[in-house]
């Protein structure tokens, strides 16, 4: 794909300003202050945005709201759009270019250290804007990531659509996060590991989730419909058990915040999968793309969300992304309690 770098005369015949606001062309790929980042860097951000309005609609078929900021960093420079995520392709997109430190300070006043980092932030019951942030391909790289199935830059772009339909999701689950960690009263490093973290070292608990897991994939891939119902079902019944013996007293918020994460987590996962997988795409197998980014990780959610969404879809609840990435109305057990006719 060709790529047009569109600057303002006086940029090319002068060196960089420390801060730089452009206005691009109408061109297929958001046009970067050229003086700003490496070639490689600007490159993957906009392979990576072209992928992401790919996603957006014909993935997830979802509208981004009008106040999500993207920020995009490397060693030197941090890039801040208004618009990066909500444009179509034939839409101007604003690029802000200003040189940093070795921190990065957020939309809402936070300062990030540099590093290996990609999130979605949902905005505040304040109205504060959601916002999107992640290091580039050379900042990950000297941390030490890589992918050697697929490559940095395309995990990476993988990465980036299961991080950004996160901004879908504010006004819907991630508000009835918020709501929930407030009336629970739990504190602010609150997340979809917490649970991980506070069962981790528990070995039934830990041993029922790696099975359950194990059988929703198994169910999703399952060549007839009688063994995906079965297999959907049995590891069903698993995490009512789990959920029944554990979630309880202190713990009996995670009945609520497991659905929520394994929702957010999982439909974010699927959203990268997808695109991996999409003839216009990555166009990878599907079992490469599983196994070089839908199952590399180490998180519960992630995986398990990943599992149930592709057993959705083996189930022929075809209209999940409609609530996962628009109105929330059904979480991922709602759906697959209403799939399985389970109380």
């Amino acid at each position: 794909m060709n790529r047009l770098f569109v600057c303002l005369a006086a940029l090319f015949a002068a060196a960089c300003a420390p801060t730089v606001d452009l206005l691009s062309a109408h061109t297929t790929s958001p046009a970067i202050p050229a003086c700003s980042l490496s070639d490689g860097d600007r490159a993957w951000i906009q392979e990576a945005l072209n992928a992401w309005r790919l996603t957006s609609q014909e993935i997830t078929r979802a509208q981004v709201a009008s106040n999500v900021t993207a920020v995009f960093f490397d060693g030197s420079w941090v890039l801040t759009s208004p618009n990066a995520l909500t444009s179509t392709a034939s839409s101007p997109v604003i690029w802000r270019a200003e040189q940093h430190g070795d921190t990065v300070t957020l939309p809402n006043g936070s300062v990030l250290p540099v590093g290996v980092v990609s999130f979605a932030r949902f905005g505040s019951k304040d109205n504060e804007a959601s916002f999107f942030v992640m290091s580039t391909p050379s900042i990950w790289r000297a941390g030490g990531v890589d992918n050697v199935g697929i490559g940095l830059e395309m995990m990476m772009t993988a990465v980036l659509q299961h991080e950004a339909s996160h901004v879908l999701q504010a006004a819907t689950y991630g508000a009835r996060v918020t709501a929930l960690a407030e009336a629970n009263q739990l504190p602010e490093s609150f997340n979809d590991d917490s649970m991980q973290e506070d069962f981790g070292d528990n070995a039934d608990f830990s041993a029922s989730v790696a099975r359950e897991t194990e059988l929703f994939f198994a169910a999703a891939a399952a060549d007839d419909d009688q063994t995906a119902w079965r297999l959907a079902r049995e590891a069903r019944a698993m995490m009512k058990a789990r959920a029944a013996r554990w979630f309880v007293e202190d713990k009996a918020y995670y009945s609520d915040a497991e659905d929520l994460w394994l929702t957010l987590e999982g439909s974010g996962q699927w959203a990268g999968y997808q695109w991996l997988v999409h003839p216009e795409g990555a166009g990878q197998p599907a079992s490469t793309a599983l196994e070089h980014f839908g199952r590399r990780g180490r998180w519960w959610s992630q995986n398990e969300g990943l599992a149930i969404a592709l057993t959705l879809d083996r189930l022929g609840v075809h209209d999940w992304p409609a609530h996962a990435f628009g109105d929330g109305a059904q979480t991922f057990l709602q759906m697959l309690d209403a799939a399985l006719d389970l109380p």
